[in-house]
């Protein structure tokens, strides 16, 4: 007997991939089917993402609407879908799922219970054959203050894995922990046969095998769909061979019902995204190489959201300019598309000048970024407000002095910064996770809290001042 299993993992609302996938999902079922195999179709989480038209519009119903159309039997969630919706949206984005999304490690923390839209294990029977399929997600301290409770998920494994071992043929593992937690899992659980990864955007083309678990991974964006086959003994049923490969999605056609779909949530997205959220009296545009005055307002806004006394944002978060005029919800998509959120950290006097003479080296303001949350090109330069930095232009620029408010920063006192969760989780500026008195501000990402700030028109002029100055007089 041969089960096989089609996964995907981390398309991130590629839309564009996901009529080839159906395809893809589709005609390998029927071919298999047809044979006497059976079939196992399965998301590993990420495949949302709030950067995209529809997905934002909608609150991610266009991705299920999806995923419901294209076969999918069982999913688990990750980071973008718990993390980037707010608990109440994500309370509601599978109302109508046709699919059984599966998720042992998340908790209401009012109820302690497991939410009532997924199940902490599924067990899936074919023809006197049994599967365990278990579902894990990726832990971050924010889940707390977004109103859930995330448990480490290896201990939950390993408990539900020795209950149910005894009792099926087969265990599968959907993980979107990252490889190397998968790895972990693999050394440290026995009685797993397949861990189906995702996080981590590792492109495992054959797999990996530790003992008699297989590791399978399918990279990122949908750019492919992992085949896992297994085959199980007659007399045990339990799996005696098992093997993994991936299959380009550009090589299958589009599915017409899938296309269908997303044409026409394109089209409602277009409708709700193109809502007037404020006016500016002014252009934003864009540069990334040195100071401007959109930098500076997204810096100024931070600022005002925390409750600091200084803001700080790079110039690199702004991907669109925004012109005089009215501004709607899809210009602040396509302008500032992560999930990002705004957090505040208290820094030292001497840790904020580190810091600023750290972020206008250019191995910082040209680096490119892959994750944490970041959807843009490159770092660009440091926008700030709340400051006044006099500093040595140049190849390698040199801070020469840093007023706070009006007055010479103090390197002993400490000071409250508003800025980015980017700067939290990421090991870009090693000054930051030297601070203190974190607080992370939930669940508004960078768009919302802009739609917010675009109306101080105060806010919006002073934010031409410029904030950086030539020692020698040039600004």
């Amino acid at each position: 007997m041969i089960l096989h299993i089609l996964h995907t993992n981390d398309l991130h609302s590629r839309f564009e991939r996901m009529p080839q996938i159906a395809s893809c999902l589709k005609e390998h079922r029927r071919a298999w089917e047809a044979k006497g195999d059976y079939v196992l179709t399965v998301d590993i989480g990420d495949h949302s993402d709030r950067m995209s038209l529809p997905t934002e519009a909608t609150w991610g119903h266009a991705n299920v609407e999806v995923v419901n159309h294209s076969g999918y039997q069982y999913v688990t969630i990750g980071n973008n879908e718990g993390i980037t919706f707010p608990k109440d949206r994500l309370d509601e984005l599978f109302e109508q799922a046709e699919f059984t999304v599966v998720l042992s490690n998340l908790y209401d923390a009012a109820t302690h219970e497991h939410p009532h839209w997924a199940v902490p294990y599924a067990i899936h029977e074919w023809e006197g054959v049994s599967a365990a399929v278990l579902g894990v997600t990726a832990v971050f301290d924010v889940y707390e203050q977004l109103g859930w409770e995330a448990k480490e998920p290896l201990p939950l494994i390993a408990k539900q894995v020795e209950r149910l071992r005894p009792h099926v043929n087969v265990v599968i593992v959907l993980s979107h922990l990252g490889l190397q937690k998968d790895r972990q899992m693999a050394r440290e659980i026995e009685g797993i046969d397949v861990i189906l990864g995702g996080h981590t955007h590792h492109l495992l083309e054959q797999g990996e095998r530790f003992d008699r678990t297989l590791i399978a991974q399918a990279g990122r964006w949908g750019e492919y769909v992992g085949h896992v086959q297994l085959v199980l003994d007659e007399e045990s049923g339990r799996v005696a061979a098992s093997s993994a490969e991936v299959f380009a999605a550009r090589q299958f056609s589009c599915d017409s019902a899938v296309h269908s779909v997303i044409e026409r949530q394109e089209e409602k997205a277009e409708q709700i995204l193109n809502e007037p959220v404020g006016t500016l009296s002014v252009d934003f545009g864009i540069d990334w190489e040195r100071e401007t005055p959109f930098a500076s307002f997204l810096a100024a806004s931070l600022r005002l959201w925390a409750n600091a006394e200084v803001g700080l944002a790079n110039s690199g978060l702004l991907l669109a300019p925004l012109s005089e005029g009215a501004v709607t919800r899809k210009d602040l998509l396509l302008c500032v598309p992560h999930p990002i959120k705004p957090c505040a950290v208290t820094l030292t006097g001497e840790q904020l000048f580190q810091l600023i003479a750290h972020s206008v080296q250019p191995q910082i303001v040209y680096k490119e970024l892959r994750g944490f949350g970041f959807r843009g090109k490159m770092i660009g330069w440091m926008g700030v407000d709340g400051i006044t930095v006099h500093y040595e232009a140049g190849v390698l620029p040199v801070i020469c002095g840093i007023e706070v408010n009006g007055d010479p920063i103090d390197m002993q006192r400490e000071y409250r910064i508003g800025t980015v969760d980017l700067f939290a989780f990421s090991p870009l500026f090693p000054e930051l996770s030297q601070g203190k008195e974190y607080r992370f501000f939930l669940p508004e990402v960078l768009r919302e809290v802009l739609a917010v700030t675009l109306r101080d028109e105060a806010l919006v002029k002073s934010s031409f001042v410029p904030r950086w100055l030539d020692c020698r007089g040039k600004v």
